[in-house]
């Protein structure tokens, strides 16, 4: 009976072995398929980035849409840069890749790093272009070409991605506090709800004022007639649904943050 029992359990282990060769090989098959598409994206823009160089020297294409162009190619290469990491972290640990700030190295090696470092070199890219739309903006406005809500409606934008770059190196340090044994595995997912609870109350706040000070402008307009006061109602409800939301975020945050502390005292 024993014998059986032992005969059994190694063929139920055998066939699981067997499932997840078969599932690796498909996901491996799945990535290899979108890395070649992806690196096609790659070479077939920077073929198109060629003929809009010429263009801008012809003068018929801005620097300005240089710049956007560019900046998809970089998206481009970033995408491609992290499905060749995740390939390659499959073959090397022959299990699907893991994201977390708490996931062990590979053979000393530190995928989840990487992926991190190359989304913020994409993440500085971005910036500095809302950076160079927001100077453009801003000297328009100087000059009375546009309005100073379009100003602000691009001071949000560019906050929007030095926010995404801050989060980034902030969870960069707390992979590298968790590598350190600084911090426990659990800690290290608190924290990464942290940063992005955190995050999300400071895009949705800024975003919140900008709505209100939209919605401040409103009553002139409608007292000169330019603008239908349903116009304003329906202002005034997103700007409702943001103030929800900015709620939400700060409980979250603040769940989170207790949940630390608790951790932290008990260690």
């Amino acid at each position: 009976m024993l014998g059986s029992v032992a005969l059994g359990a190694a063929a139920m282990g055998a066939s699981q072995q067997l499932a997840e060769t078969w599932r690796r090989e498909l996901l491996e098959a799945r990535l290899e398929v979108q890395l070649q598409l992806a690196q096609q994206r790659v070479q077939t823009q920077l073929q198109a980035l060629g003929l809009t160089r010429e263009q801008v020297e012809l003068g018929l294409q801005t620097d300005r849409e240089l710049l956007y162009f560019e900046l998809k190619i970089a998206q481009a290469e970033t995408d491609a840069k992290i499905v060749e990491l995740e390939l390659e972290e499959l073959r090397q640990s022959g299990r699907e890749p893991l994201g977390e700030l708490s996931s062990p190295l590979v053979d000393g090696r530190d995928f989840v790093t990487e992926r991190i470092e190359a989304r913020m070199d994409l993440a500085r890219h971005h910036l500095v272009v809302v950076q160079s739309e927001q100077r453009r903006v801003q000297d328009r406005a100087d000059i009375g070409v546009v309005s100073e809500d379009e100003v602000a409606a691009r001071q949000v934008v560019t906050m929007e991605a030095e926010q995404q770059l801050v989060t980034l190196r902030e969870q960069l340090e707390v992979r590298r506090s968790y590598l350190d044994s600084e911090i426990t595995a659990v800690e290290a997912e608190l924290r990464l709800l942290e940063l992005e609870a955190q995050s999300r109350v400071v895009v949705m706040d800024q975003q919140r004022q900008y709505f209100q000070q939209i919605l401040d402008g409103f009553q002139a307009a409608i007292d000169a007639g330019s603008m239908h006061p349903a116009a304003e109602i329906q202002m005034r409800t997103q700007v409702a649904e943001m103030e929800a939301q900015l709620q939400l975020a700060q409980a979250e945050l603040e769940i989170v943050q207790r949940e630390l502390e608790r951790r932290r005292e008990t260690r």
